[in-house]
């Protein structure tokens, strides 16, 4: 329920359409980003996304009261920290499911409106109904749509002369750049009355320090009759020339809310297709509502977004895909926000496919799915060619069986952040996590091999890199060294304590003993968990940043440096299940850890969980509302047939950092923490 006096600017909701295309804003209908919209289509699924509806200014008209009337819109304009109009005073409530939002406003003498959005699947449309009860005269409900039809990450900055409008009966349609919003209502009068609304202000740009100032256009006004006997308005907006869309679902058809139920349809928002029509391959979207697909993110992602939902013929369908555009073993890192260009700096990506081709292999069940993998298999057997001879950015695998990557103003792990061209955290070297894929890799190719002399020689090549990787082990510190440096002619260990060494422990095939592994185990604890994720350094690191907050180059520099990523909860919780105590009841500890980001799902973007979270105390979510495989290591990682009582427990800050941490075993709370608390 929603306050009369408090407009809730802070929270968010998203909708999505299964090819890229998605609404989102907040509760109170305030866009706060210049990602906001009712319809952002993407026009070649799932990239080149535009803002097609920005917002729509409702009023309620009493018949009999001539100039009265009672807004049903908000937003912000010219600096403003006050919405306007002001429906937001007449709003009562607001709820969204991830099939559709609802708000709703009780006016004067009783009359409830309530609005609807939902999202046709398989396109670029948006279904909007009003329906208003309680009437005893009739009324007139005016709809203005505010259109900028923009690209996404740009602003509409000064009002322009190419975007065209006209209406007549029932249909007004916008045009720009050679595309056309249809915007077609069941009823009403569409009146060519076009204007401008200047200075919407965007105040989550300003605090990125963003451009965040806007103009829409009015593309007409619809006047709709309301009366006891016909009391709802439906208004469709499309894209011209959108795809074939599937049935629309407008109705609210929660499953209720339970744990794995809630984490399921948060991923089910990610899934897309990667081309026009239902016949291209499956992709992930790597975060709403900036992020297009990216390669490792959709392969990390993909045990817990497909293969934990059952979905293995759209999980195959997305290696397909990803396997298509591999370029000289290497896996596309992302593609372009505009167009179908790939970009293939990444040492990880491919790495990260021989898994994920694994894991489905493991999932498959009969010969004829069997049968798919002949192509996968054959791509990871490339992958292993090329890594080995040597292929782009500086990846091959030396003398020691320990995999290189890295060249200067590239940052090819994931910690891939960069300033001014120059990666932040470039790791060039022998990368602790690479090396760890790269051993996994072989192993899970030997398994899904046919030849046994073929699966007998990646064994021993695997064999060769677990011997080496001891050189990793940092015996000062009980954990893995994050990097090996060329170092006058030999290899110097980087000993920032990160978390990458994780993966040593948590994958398939882990290359430590079993001791390192807990001193590993013991190192992330004590050092770099919290109730949220795994931060990316050590608090007592000088090189540790406990805030991202700034502009983008201070966030660039926090991003992996103290950052906490709760997609890292995946692997830390794999690690527990490996060195589990058989005096603990493991899987109720992983639920009692992984409850913080469940609960998260209550806050924020509403049904998702954040890409990042601040290092310091109070850990405040970061980044990008909605990210995939924050999502889709929860869903992976959440233990079966959890009570549902787990979703409504409280977890306040005490019960976070203290009890939750506690019964995983006694973590030190550090010095940045304790300070910060009290910031």
């Amino acid at each position: 329920m929603i306050s009369r006096h408090e407009p809730d600017c802070s929270s968010e909701w998203l909708l999505t359409n299964g090819v890229g295309g998605f609404a989102m804003g907040t509760p109170s209908g305030v866009n706060v980003r210049r990602y906001h919209g009712l319809l952002v289509a993407a026009v070649n699924p799932p990239v080149d996304r535009v803002v097609c509806l920005n917002s729509t200014i409702d009023q309620f008209h009493p018949t009999g009261e001539e100039g009265r009337y009672f807004p049903l819109s908000s937003q912000l304009f010219g600096g403003s920290d006050t919405p306007h109009p002001n429906g937001w005073e007449y709003q009562v409530d607001f709820d969204c499911d991830t099939r559709s939002a609802t708000w709703t406003w009780v006016l004067d003498g009783g009359i409830t409106v309530r609005k609807k959005l939902a999202l046709e699947q398989g396109c670029n449309s948006c279904l909007l109904e009003w329906s208003v009860d309680g009437l005893v005269h009739d009324g007139m409900l005016t709809i203005r749509p505010l259109v900028t039809m923009r690209n996404f990450h740009g602003l509409l900055a000064s009002r322009t002369d190419d975007l065209r409008a006209s209406a007549e009966g029932t249909r007004c349609c916008v045009q720009r750049d050679g595309q056309a919003l249809i915007m077609e209502s069941s009823c009403g009068d569409w009146e060519s009355n076009q204007s401008w609304w200047d200075n919407f202000d965007y105040p989550m740009e300003t605090q990125r320090g963003q451009d965040h100032i806007e103009h829409a256009l009015c593309a007409g006004v619809l006047r709709v009759p309301i009366s006891p006997e016909s009391s709802i308005v439906r208004l469709k907006v499309s894209l011209q020339d959108s795809l074939t869309p599937s049935a629309p679902d407008i109705a609210n058809d929660s499953d209720g809310d339970v744990v794995a139920d809630r984490l399921s349809e948060a991923c089910r928002q990610f899934l897309v297709k990667r081309s026009h029509g239902k016949n291209g391959p499956t992709s992930v979207i790597a975060g709403y509502p900036w992020f297009a697909d990216w390669g490792r993110d959709s392969l990390i992602s993909l045990p817990g977004l497909l293969l934990k939902q059952d979905r293995l013929e759209e999980a195959l369908s997305m290696l397909g895909g990803f396997a298509s555009r591999m370029r000289n073993g290497i896996i596309p890192n992302r593609f372009d926000d505009a167009q179908d260009k790939a970009y293939y700096n990444t040492a990880d990506a491919s790495l990260w496919f021989i898994n994920a081709v694994h894991a489905c292999h493991e999932h498959a069940e009969d010969s004829d799915t069997l049968e798919m993998f002949t192509p996968l298999i054959q791509a990871c057997r490339e992958i292993v060619r090329c890594y080995r001879s040597g292929t782009e950015y500086g990846i091959r695998i030396d003398f020691d069986g320990l995999l290189m990557a890295g060249v200067p103003g590239e940052a090819v792990t994931w910690m891939d952040a960069r300033v001014n061209g120059v990666g932040v955290t470039a790791r060039i070297g022998k990368p602790v996590e690479l090396s760890a894929l790269w051993h996994n890799a072989l192993r899970c190719l030997a398994e899904m091999v046919d030849d046994p002399a073929e699966s007998a020689e990646y064994k021993a090549t695997a064999a060769l890199t677990r011997k080496s990787f001891g050189r990793f082990w940092n015996e000062a510190s009980a954990c893995c060294y994050d990097l090996l440096i060329p170092h006058q002619g030999n290899w110097r260990g980087d000993s920032r304590i990160r978390p990458n060494q994780l993966l040593a422990v948590s994958l398939r095939f882990p290359c430590v003993t079993d001791q390192q592994a807990r001193q590993v185990m013991e190192c992330a604890r004590n050092h770099l968990l919290t109730p949220y994720g795994l931060r990316t350094l050590a608090p007592e690191d000088p090189d540790y940043k406990g805030r991202y907050d700034g502009d983008m180059t201070s966030r660039d520099e926090a991003y992996h440096n103290g950052t906490v990523w709760p997609w890292l909860m995946g692997p830390y919780c794999d690690g527990l299940r490996m060195t589990r105590d058989g005096s603990v009841d493991i899987e109720e500890v992983i639920r009692e850890l992984l409850g913080p980001l469940v609960e998260s799902m209550d806050d924020g973007c509403v049904g998702q969980i954040a890409e990042i979270y601040d290092g310091d105390h109070p850990h405040r979510a970061q980044g990008c509302p909605a990210q995939a495989w924050s999502v889709a290591e929860v869903a992976r990682c959440w233990p079966a047939d959890s009570p549902e009582e787990a979703l409504g427990a409280e977890c306040t800050e005490a019960t976070s950092e203290e009890t939750i941490l506690n019964r995983i075993e006694d973590p030190i709370r550090t010095e940045s923490d304790q300070k910060s608390s009290c910031i």
